[in-house]
This record gives C-alpha cells, structure tokens and sequence, in this order.
C-alpha cells in the first residue's frame, strides 16, 4: 500500500506539471497514468476491505456475559454487517465499541424490576449498527435504558473547575464533558466500569481514526452514539495549496469550500483576519504570514473553509 501511495503522490506530480507546460501530448499521457493509477489504487484498497459483520458478531457475547454477571435482561440487536471497511480500521475499532457498549450494559440499560416500574419492558436493548455516508461509514451504538442526566454531568464538570456556573451550555457541550480526562460518573468501582478508563480513551481511539464521536440522549428513553469514520486510512484524499514556492496539503475531508477574498474585503474587516462569507464572519489564518513566506500578495486571494469538530 506504501507503493501505490507513492506513485499516487507521483502522478499528481506529473499531472501538475502537464498542466504547467500545457502540451497537448503531455497532458494527455498525465491523464492515462492518473486513469491507471486510480484503478490499481482502488483495486489495493478493495483488498483491504472486510465486513465489519466479523466484529459485531463477537460483542453479542459481551452482551450476554455482562448482562447475567449484572442482573440485567439484554437484547443485542445489529443491522448493517455487511458494511466494509478497511482491516485495519476494523481492528482499531474494537477496543473504543467495547467500552462504548460496556458503559450502554452498566450505566444505561436498568435491572428488570426497575424497567417494569416505569413502564418498560424487562428487556432492555442494545443497538449496533453500520451504514455507508460518502466515503465514511456511520456506526451507531443505541440503548434504551435511562439515558445521560446532564443536569447531573454539568453539575460534575462545575465541582471539577471545567465549568463556570453561569455559563450556558447546549446539550452537546454537556456532552462533551464526559470524554474529558478523569471525568466519571460511576458511584463506585465496578468490575464492569469506573475503573480508570474513561470516555477520553475512547474519543482518543476514534480521533485516532481520523473519525467523529457524537452524543445524542434523552433522559428516561436512552443514549445514541454515532461514530463517523473514514473508509480506509491508507490514503488520504487532498486538496494542494501552492503560496510562493511552498506547497500545503490539506484533507478534503475537513473542507467546506473555497471562496475569494478581495482587497475590498480586506478593508471591511479593519485589519481583522475575519471573512464574511454569505453573512457568516469566518476567522482565517494567512500561511503566507504564518510561516514567512515572501512574495507579493495577489489582488484576490483564495481562502479555503476548512471544518475541525464542527467549528469553522
């Protein structure tokens, strides 16, 4: 996979500089090595995918074991086996949905009794499921058990000194709290949780992956979380930035769009690195100033809106 990767790199530099010479002959053997390049690429990459069935297969054991060791009546459900993903992604998943679903059996699903008092079935239910979204795949881990309090997390984050008490927060920046470092709202020690392995270990896993975590809970109904992963990690699809001499690569994945920045922009933000874009201030970086790079500035510059954990 190293090999294909470079002769991907390579044939984006051939192609670069066909299109810098503009000859006809050129340009068009640089598009029959790329046309090449792309299937030998994909044909590598398919090699690589596996069902992620193989490992939604071994947590229904999991389930069962934890379930009888805790007094609970769980059922596993799973959708979407047959969903491939790269081998190496698929191992690397395994230790964050472990933890994940342990946190869902002890933590969310209730003990029967106290299922039956507030109308629910004995049974409570556990969720896995995997669907292709673009080049990623969204993994969903459901429970239908008491879901997050998250008058009781914020009050947690504020006895930690990570909130201020008058600070208003939405319902994903409570969220986010629990996958702070030493952040736990186990009562007590558990063979099953609250043993030193926090949430942050799993967004660290997943952020590992390149990938997402969201939190989505109703108090009394239950916890969604939603994992957004990319396809494979073997390549990574880019956008090229030449300022000067010097060349940037930034991940298409994280791009939004591109846009134009004139003088006359320049002079409506007094100084400020700050677009309006379609009545949106957006904060920028110049990597001509960020890194010393001389040479003139263009009349119009081109600003390239990237997105980091929802925030552009």
């Amino acid at each position: 996979m190293n090999l294909v990767g470079e002769m991907v790199t390579v044939q984006a530099r051939l192609t670069q500089v066909a299109n810098q010479e503009r000859d006809a002959t050129f340009i068009a053997i640089a598009e029959e090595v790329e046309r090449l390049t792309n299937e030998l690429r994909d044909t590598a990459l398919n090699i690589r995918m596996l069902p992620i069935g193989s490992t939604f297969s071994k947590f229904k054991r999991l389930v069962r074991d934890l379930s009888q060791e805790l007094g609970k009546e769980i059922e596993m459900e799973t959708f979407g086996a047959d969903t491939e993903l790269d081998k190496t992604v698929i191992e690397k998943l395994n230790d964050p949905l472990v933890h994940i679903i342990r946190n869902s059996i002890d933590h969310g699903i209730e003990k029967p009794e106290k299922r039956l008092a507030l109308g629910k079935p004995a049974s409570g239910t556990i969720r896995l499921g995997a669907e292709h979204a673009g080049d990623s795949v969204l993994i969903t881990i459901y429970d239908d058990g008491g879901g997050i309090n998250r008058d009781a997390i914020r009050k947690k984050a504020i006895e930690l000194g990570m909130v201020s008490p008058t600070a208003e927060l939405t319902d994903q920046q409570i969220y986010g709290h629990i996958f702070a470092p030493g952040f736990s709202m186990a009562a007590k020690v558990t063979s099953v949780s609250g043993r030193g392995v926090g949430m942050d270990v799993v967004k660290r896993g997943i952020e590992g992956l390149r990938g997402t975590i969201v939190v989505d809970s109703k108090l009394g109904e239950g916890t969604t979380i939603t994992l957004k992963i990319p396809l494979t990690l073997a390549i990574i699809e880019s956008l090229l930035v030449k300022i000067g001499d010097s060349h940037f690569v930034l991940p298409l994945a994280a791009i939004e769009e591109c846009v134009e920045l004139s003088g006359q922009d320049i002079k409506a933000s007094h100084g400020r690195n700050v677009a309006n874009v379609r009545g949106h201030l957006t904060p920028y970086i110049r990597l001509r100033d960020q890194f010393d790079i001389a040479g003139e500035r263009p009349e119009i510059e081109q600003i390239v809106i990237v997105s980091v954990q929802s925030t552009r």
